[in-house]
Formats: structure tokens, sequence, C-alpha cells
């Protein structure tokens, strides 16, 4: 498709006017030849008759010479105006070539510039910006908060944890008890609780510095 864009095949009606010019030039150069010929003899006749004294015969050649280089000189314009129409003709099918190609190649880049234009571009940026968005989106509620997911508030836990922390240190007790320091700090599955005799002691020692802090 492409190469007969390109290279269009030659119609039959331009062929048959390019081969009637040509044999119409053709048959005008042989016209100019034999008039030319006859323009010669003419005056060649004419002055043979000026010679023998019959310038009358001389005067009627000479308008023969006279028309047939006037038959001549026409013959010759024809001929160069039929070659202006051949030039033109075949800068007709330069253009024509050259229109077709740019005609091709311009659809090609309709094609591309469709797909690539400012505009598209654009337009390209701003779905990915969404799905980019959408997707950090969704990872985070996969993600989620597990305190907030699972409704349990650990807040006042964690400020009672904060203020024995800060008790044991005042009273320079360790702060983590001896039988807590082996203890995993893994968020994995929970080990098994210590024995209560354990909590107990923890407590008696809370009550015991709360009692010489005056609290």
């Amino acid at each position: 498709m492409v190469f007969k864009k390109l290279f269009p095949k030659r119609s039959k009606n331009k062929v048959e006017t390019s081969a009637r010019l040509k044999t119409t030039i053709h048959h005008l150069d042989l016209k100019t030849k034999e008039f030319d010929r006859k323009s010669k003899r003419a005056r060649l006749r004419a002055m043979k008759a000026l010679k023998m004294g019959n310038k009358d015969i001389a005067r009627q050649l000479l308008i023969r010479h006279r028309g047939y280089r006037a038959k001549t000189t026409k013959y010759y314009n024809m001929i160069a105006r039929i070659g202006r129409h051949m030039d033109a003709l075949d800068e007709a099918k330069v253009i024509q070539d050259v229109s077709g190609a740019l005609e091709t190649s311009t659809g090609e880049l309709q094609k591309i510039a469709a797909t690539t234009n400012p505009a598209k571009a654009m337009e390209l940026i701003d779905q990915a910006e969404e799905f980019i968005s959408e997707i950090d989106e969704a990872g985070d509620l996969l993600a989620g908060d597990i305190e907030i997911d699972s409704g349990i508030d650990v807040e006042d836990e964690l400020m009672k944890l904060e203020t024995e922390m800060l008790m044991s240190d005042a009273s320079g007790m360790p702060s983590v008890p001896d039988d807590l320091e082996d203890i995993d700090l893994d968020l994995g599955e929970d080990e098994e609780e210590a024995p209560i005799r354990s909590r107990d002691k923890i407590k008696d020692e809370i009550n015991k510095l709360k009692k010489e802090l005056d609290l």
C-alpha cells in the first residue's frame, strides 16, 4: 500500500498523452525540415532567375521563400510550446510523487501524534498518578493499625507502665525485675504466663516503693 502511494502506477491516459505529444513533435519536426528545405530551394531558384534577368520570377520565388520560412518558424514555435507542456507534465509527475510520499508520511505522523501529543501524555501521567495513589491507599488499608482495628485502647496501660518505670528509677531499684529480664520482646505468640507468685512479688515491691515515697 505504501509502495503504491509512493510510486503510483501511471494511468493509461497519461501514457497516451505523453505518446501523443511526442508523436506530434516528431511530425512537426519533419514539417520544419521540409519547409526549411523548400525555403532554401526557393531562394536558390530566385537567385538563378535574377541572374537570368527575370525579376518577376525571382520576386515570386522570394515570396515562396519567405512563406516557407514563416511556416518553419511557426512549427518551431509549436514544438517549443509542446515541449513546455511535456516539461510541465514531467514536473507534475514529480510533484505528484512527492505529494503522495508526504501524504503517506503525514498519515503516519498523525497516527503517532494521536497517542504521543502533549495532552495525551498529560492524561497518561494523571491516570498513572491516580493509580499509584489508589495502590498506596490500598496498601495503607491492608497494613492498618492493629490497635484501632482490634478496638483495644492500651493508652492507660502504657501510662501506668511508664509511671512504674519512673518510680523504679527514682528508688534505685532495677527498672526490670530479675524474673522479667529473660522475657523475649518478640511480638509473636505469647509465651506461657509467669507464675502468679511472681506477679504478687512485683505488686508488693511497688506498694513498698509507694510507701517509701509517701505516694
